[in-house]
């Protein structure tokens, strides 16, 4: 039977109660693993389930999760998977996340509310005389709407912003649509929710997720902002 390698945490630290996971330890850090059924492509309720555990694992200690879908064909490789990401810097990285999570903030601006936020900074412009010029046009509008949503979120982000170490904004597929990833102490996760649900801006809706292990601020020394090459997880989503 192969295993499922989940993340890595300190060794010899406690498991949630009926958890499925057991740790495999190599000297002072451990990898969290599940037994692999069978040899195929995770669902998605298992990759829900995936993150679910990684999460519940955040009250007993800092987690660095590992990427969805990792896995060893025993307990032998799994040791030598996590030798191989050298264990003196996962160390490292345990000790500077310790008490630490990460919180998803999604804003969605309303269509209108945009347009006329873009129209009012000067941002349309008259139409060209062929197609190219058109398609030109529509890039342009394009990038400002997704430029006044950025500068919109990052201004009623800022009471959230203030809570956390670092803040990394993430990708989203429609320029109406900003993701923030802030790095927060585990025990501020409710502030920062209630700071979310305090924003209540005219044409915005705002969600929270998390706390999440810290997916895309495991490198050594994480931005406050938004750096123009985030760091992202060489093991998470």
């Amino acid at each position: 039977m192969t295993l499922h390698l989940h993340g890595i945490v300190r060794a010899a630290r406690p498991l949630p109660d009926g958890s499925p996971f057991r740790l495999v330890e190599v000297e002072d850090v451990a990898v969290v693993v599940s037994d692999r059924v069978e040899d195929r492509a995770l669902t998605e309720q298992e990759a829900t389930a995936h993150l679910a555990g990684l999460c519940a694992l955040l009250p007993g200690g800092p987690v660095l999760p590992l990427r969805i879908g990792t896995t060893a064909v025993d307990e032998a490789a799994a040791r030598a998977a996590v030798l191989a990401l050298v264990v003196p810097v996962l160390r490292g990285r345990l000790d500077r996340l310790d008490g630490m999570a990460e919180l998803h903030v999604r804003l969605v601006f309303e269509e209108d509310v945009v347009v006329r936020g873009v129209y009012h900074e000067g941002g349309f412009t008259g139409g060209g005389p062929d197609l190219a010029t058109t398609i030109a046009r529509g890039e342009l509008i394009a990038r400002r709407i997704e430029a006044w949503c950025a500068k919109r979120a990052d201004g009623l982000l800022t009471p959230v912003s203030a809570l956390a170490g670092a803040v990394v904004s993430l990708a989203t597929r429609e320029a109406t649509v900003q993701l923030r990833a802030f790095l927060v102490p585990l025990d501020q996760a409710g502030a920062v929710r209630a700071a979310v649900a305090r924003l209540g801006a005219e044409g915005v809706v705002a969600t929270c997720a998390g706390p999440l292990p810290a997916f895309h601020f495991l490198d050594p020394a994480p931005h406050r902002g938004q750096p123009e090459n985030p760091p992202s997880s060489r093991w998470g989503w």
